[in-house]
């Protein structure tokens, strides 16, 4: 029997007059992949954007280890345990890459009001060195890298702290084949380390090799879930578009 890391409890969130996620509920139990798929529109990067605090949550509970949590921002979400990796560029021009990776928690670095910028930079250097990117300089100011090595960046910034929930919302998409294998291969480490993902893609040859359990959205409703073993292509497109 799977123990349960995270239960999504009747979650809505609406726009005006659209309701962009209604009553959605299911589980992600520890160390799985759990997909969430469904068309443009359908809801999922809404119902993320509440776990990881990026939009308020409408109503409906996330409870996660058995605690109900309501993130206001990415920082509470990192404290209570959530990141997420974004489609788009997670990193701020102008500062260095490792000032990126500790955004939001430099209080660690501070000593009396003063930031230790060696300490920082030393401790970026060995997290580079642990996922193996010790080619990408802490010290160095971030723009100097190119999409990839960005993504890679992120990928440290959001999992050094051994969160138990990690968002990664079409962020393959941009990504070359090799970018793609780097994800994967943290994606298994997150994995077995008990810790759980919730994967957004529209790849769905993808989603069926990366994931262990796949959610279906439509039209901000969740139509069911199914297992890896259960899924097809031709089978999570019906369930996508309703035929």
């Amino acid at each position: 029997m799977s123990e349960v890391r995270l239960e999504v409890k009747n979650l809505c969130k609406s726009f005006g007059i659209t309701k962009a996620v209604q009553n959605v509920s299911f589980n992600v139990n520890k160390g799985e992949v759990h997909a969430l798929i469904g068309e443009n529109g359908s809801g999922k990067s809404t119902l993320t954007n509440m776990l990881t605090g990026i939009y308020s949550i409408g109503s409906g509970t996330f409870v996660l280890d058995g605690k109900e949590i309501h993130p206001k921002n990415q920082v509470e979400a990192n404290n209570e345990g959530v990141s997420i990796i974004v489609q788009e560029l997670g990193t701020l021009s102008g500062l260095t890459v490792a000032e990126n990776i500790f955004l939001g928690h430099e209080d660690q670095f501070v000593h009396m009001g003063i930031k230790n910028t060696n300490a920082m930079n030393k401790k970026a250097t060995e997290l580079l060195k642990k996922y193996g990117f010790e080619r990408i300089k802490a010290a160095d100011i971030i723009d100097e890298y190119n999409f990839e090595d960005r993504k890679l960046i992120e990928i440290v910034k959001a999992t050094y702290f051994d969160p138990k929930i990690v968002v990664i919302d079409e962020t393959t998409t941009a990504l070359s084949q090799e970018g793609r294998e780097e994800l994967y291969k943290h994606m298994n480490r997150i994995r077995e380390s008990g810790n759980s993902i919730i994967f957004i893609s529209h790849d769905l040859e993808e989603v069926i090799e990366q994931s262990d359990n796949i959610s279906v959205l439509r039209d901000g409703v969740k139509i069911g879930s199914i297992t890896k073993a259960e899924a097809t292509p031709d089978r999570l497109k019906a369930l996508m578009v309703g035929r």
